[in-house]
């Protein structure tokens, strides 16, 4: 019994590695994609919160200039991922559908599927939970990682709002913060993001009300990992209109069925459900052994799902 175990836990290690291993290669730079005519800023975290002392690759701003009260897209990564590679085709759709864009660097080295499994997960059936809050509010205990609260992706999201409302008038960036709060006026701001980032956005929809939520293959997280009983977090209502979350999976990559269930839990609506099932060269199935994990954010032919999953940002 406990070698089955220890062969599921060995397993689960090699899928999160291959899984971080394709992150890394879902959002490539391609230098033909056409920019000009949207204002690009790059802002470190530690120029908006001098208290980040890590992690501290730039946030990085797209919007067009001559559209005053368009919604937010944030773009949250997988794991290990960074703002150094961003899905720029991805991206520049949702600005040419009228969204602003803003791609947030954050923490995303360890994953919730690196952290919560074996003795971790054992102890806290309800460690995914506890993590993704950590890691998405940091206003909770979580000592499995070493996230501190200025790390956390609501924090860093607050502090730049900030930062821009006094360093780029014309952007008018306090329409996305609550004068009276300094809380993101959510139901301005949509929340795109693949893998770990496509679980934290669906995370987030369940304690926000957000303009739109749009998961590609957005993490699984277990209650039990060698049963793979998803995490009892899924179950929780979703505070963000139902009708407005939206997410994508290949139905080739490892966790299909997993990101299925997932769906279903969540209450996603059937039709903002997209099963991919377009095949990809032989070449690439081999690259990272998870190749179609990355599809749905990578490969431009969705690009038409693209547009039906942001809709209007105006």
């Amino acid at each position: 019994m406990k070698k089955k175990i220890l062969l599921s836990i060995i397993i689960l290690f090699i899928l999160v590695f291959i899984s971080s291993y394709v992150n890394l290669t879902a959002q490539k730079r391609s230098p033909a994609i056409d920019f000009s005519g949207y204002k690009i800023l790059k802002v470190k975290p530690s120029e908006a919160d001098p208290s980040v002392k890590k992690w501290d690759s730039v946030h990085i701003v797209y919007y067009d200039k001559a559209i005053k009260n368009n919604k937010v897209l944030l773009w949250l990564t997988g794991t290990m991922g960074s703002t150094d590679h961003i899905p720029l085709n991805f991206l520049k759709t949702a600005l040419d559908q009228g969204y602003r864009v803003i791609a947030l660097s954050f923490i995303s080295n360890p994953g919730v599927s690196q952290v919560c499994v074996g003795d971790n997960l054992t102890k806290n059936v309800d460690c995914a939970a506890d993590f993704r809050r950590k890691r998405i509010y940091g206003d909770n205990v979580f000592l499995s990682i070493p996230d501190q609260y200025q790390d956390a992706i609501v924090p860093r999201l607050e502090k730049l709002l900030q930062y821009l409302v006094k360093n780029d008038k014309e952007g008018i960036w306090s329409q996305y913060l609550n004068e009276n709060t300094g809380k993101p006026v959510w139901s301005k701001i949509a929340i795109a993001g693949q893998s770990q980032g496509g679980g934290m956005a669906e995370f987030i929809a369940q304690h926000e009300s957000v303009a739109k939520v749009i998961s590609f293959s957005g993490g699984w997280d277990y209650s039990n990992s060698t049963t793979k009983k998803i995490a009892g977090w899924y179950s929780q209502k979703l505070v963000t209109p139902r009708e407005n979350v939206y997410a994508t999976y290949h139905v080739q990559e490892f966790a299909a069925a997993q990101l299925d269930e997932i769906c279903k839990t969540l209450q996603i609506p059937m039709k903002n459900i997209f099963a991919l099932d377009q095949p990809i060269p032989i070449e690439k199935q081999h690259k990272g052994r998870n190749p179609y994990h990355i599809e749905g954010i990578q490969n431009p032919v969705y690009k038409p799902i693209w547009i039906k999953m942001l809709g209007s940002g105006l």
